[in-house]
């Protein structure tokens, strides 16, 4: 039977790391996702808004509408540059986590080859405990046919 790999827990716990770092990328990208979809809507409204004003101006509107206008393009500008600087934080946020995510893999890549390692010492020493073994075999046979 073969020897029991002695870092069995460590590897399980690094393979648990990398998948948690797993999930938080894509929980991340999801929610980068929504906060690029919020700001596509934010920004097709205010260019629509900018649109109506534009149509309203040149057929002309007072100052109560333009004021009105002007408060919503305002409202918008500002929903914009907020998820802007959201996204710019998702993508910092994002970066590290990838960073995360690329040193749990390497940590259990380097587990799982010691331990892959250890298998092929252990079928060598296997093989040469086996290559002996029937040596002795091939010996005793020649000294019984003698």
């Amino acid at each position: 039977m073969a020897e029991k790999f002695k870092l069995q827990t460590v590897l399980r716990f690094r393979k648990t790391l990398e998948e948690q770092a797993q999930q938080r990328v894509a929980e991340l990208l999801s929610v980068e996702s929504g906060l690029k979809a919020r700001q596509g809507e934010v920004n097709s409204h205010l260019d629509k808004l900018s649109g109506q004003l534009l149509q309203k101006q040149q057929q002309g509107l007072s100052i109560l509408e333009f004021r009105l206008y002007e408060d919503q393009l305002d409202h918008h500008r500002q929903q914009s540059e907020q998820l802007q600087k959201q996204l710019e934080e998702m993508a910092l946020l994002l970066n590290e986590s990838r960073q995360e995510l690329l040193i749990a893999a390497r940590e259990y890549k380097i587990i799982e080859k010691l331990k892959e390692k250890q298998l092929a010492e252990y079928l060598r020493e296997l093989d040469r405990k086996e290559r002996i073994m029937l040596d002795e075999i091939s010996l005793r046979q020649k000294g019984d046919s003698e």
